[in-house]
């Protein structure tokens, strides 16, 4: 079953994990207030479900889902190489978060010259080793460039049967061309359903920030020479 055939609707949220020190403790209130306002009543719901003889205390005190997860993604961050960025979201099914968090890794890059086509081959849009069969592969337009997104089963002996996605956009500027590569995984099949427009989304946030005007609060885009090692294998789990 694809996402277009699903018949649930799905909303999406994305940010960035801020890559700046002064924007961290900030950001950390802000998502703490965020997150356990989301979460909060199925985190109360585990908690009245917890077995009153469990040997462990409920591992969550009220306030605290938000930050940890704050934390968390942080921590992540900061083990990335410098040309790239952590994207955070969280879908929505009838206004309830269903997923969270959901993570994208951006690489950015310098558009290398020519024909953008060598995107094809950094994204597996014919297929990886670890795939278990053909990827889908789409095409989309975006208000500032062109890409693509491919989406596949895989199978590794460390993640298991899972899913991942791989896109790459070509950003077009009138001074300059940026390269943006794009990657995720999920072992959810409910959640690869509906990924691929996840996903999208995420690469229009991007075009849409690259092309904005300076002091309009779009996020650093960061750039490498065009020769450098893809980052498109880093584990996000």
């Amino acid at each position: 079953m694809t996402a277009d055939t699903m018949p649930i609707e799905v909303s999406w949220a994305w940010d960035w994990v801020p890559a700046d020190e002064a924007d961290r403790l900030p950001w950390i209130d802000h998502m703490a207030r965020l997150l356990d306002g989301w979460v909060s009543e199925q985190v109360e719901a585990a908690r009245e479900a917890w077995p009153d003889d469990s040997a462990e205390e409920f591992p969550f005190r009220p306030g605290e889902v938000g930050s940890a997860v704050a934390r968390d993604l942080l921590e992540r961050a900061d083990g990335l190489p410098r040309n790239c960025r952590l994207v955070w979201g969280a879908g929505f099914v009838d206004d309830r978060v269903r997923w969270l968090p959901l993570l994208v890794l951006a690489e950015f890059r310098e558009a290398g010259p020519g024909d953008p086509a060598y995107l094809m081959s950094l994204v597996g849009a014919e297929g990886l080793p670890d795939d278990v069969r053909p990827p889908h592969v789409e095409y989309v337009s975006t208000d500032h460039g062109d890409g693509i997104r491919v989406l596949a089963l895989a199978r590794t002996e460390a993640e298991g049967l899972h899913g991942r996605v791989n896109a790459a956009l070509r950003l077009e500027g009138p001074d300059q061309e940026i390269d943006v590569l794009l990657t995720t995984r999920v072992s959810d099949m409910e959640q690869l359903a509906v990924i691929g427009p996840g996903v999208e989304a995420v690469m229009h946030l991007i075009a849409a920030q690259f092309a904005a005007r300076p002091g309009d609060g779009g996020a650093p885009l960061r750039f490498v020479p065009a020769d450098a090692a893809p980052a498109v294998g880093t584990d996000l789990q």
